[in-house]
């Protein structure tokens, strides 16, 4: 679970197997520590929150060149 500056609790994509592409024909699977490490890690808060919002509820969102979302038949 992530918390914002406030401590408040923001949306959870830990337990959803994720996936990436660069171009929406061929995708691949992304780790929860890839994703965090290599994208999540700077961004600033109100992107992150954005990203966590879209991702959780079953949208893809761009960001650095690459698009990412809920693995297909993943959302429960």
């Amino acid at each position: 679970m992530v918390s914002d500056k406030h401590h408040i609790e923001m949306e959870d994509i830990s337990r959803f197997a994720l996936e990436k592409s660069a171009d929406f024909s061929f995708w691949q699977e992304v780790s929860q520590e890839e994703l965090n490490e290599q994208v999540l890690k700077d961004l600033p808060e109100d992107k992150l929150r954005t990203f966590l919002g879209v991702v959780r509820n079953g949208g893809s969102i761009q960001l650095g060149g690459f698009y990412y979302r809920v693995r297909a038949g993943e959302m429960g």
